[in-house]
């Protein structure tokens, strides 16, 4: 049956141009801020970076933690389930650099 399909579960977290890039760059750079995640990610809006980092952190694949500051501290990690989709993301680095 198709809603069983890991696949089609898999596209509905990551599907559209920007949460696999927001997942590879706090994977390049464990522990970033929002503003350097931004600068990280070429092109996205703060609403749209706001939103990812929201579903991402609602499906326990990023987390954020607030050092709670003035001014405010705020840093994003990949969980241990974000972390296992690293090596398929270095994966798809790898091909996309021979191939593309």
């Amino acid at each position: 049956m198709i809603e069983e399909c890991g696949v089609r579960r898999v596209m509905d977290v990551f599907g559209g141009k920007w949460k696999v890039n927001i997942l590879w760059a706090i994977c390049k750079r464990e522990g970033i801020r929002f503003n350097q995640l931004r600068r990280e990610v070429k092109g996205i809006t703060n609403v749209m970076l706001t939103r990812s980092l929201e579903t991402l952190i609602e499906k326990n694949l990023v987390a954020r933690k607030d050092f709670q500051t003035i001014p405010p501290h705020v840093e994003y990690y990949l969980t241990d389930k974000g972390r296992e989709l690293v090596p398929f993301m270095q994966a798809l680095d790898a091909w996309g650099r021979e191939n593309l």
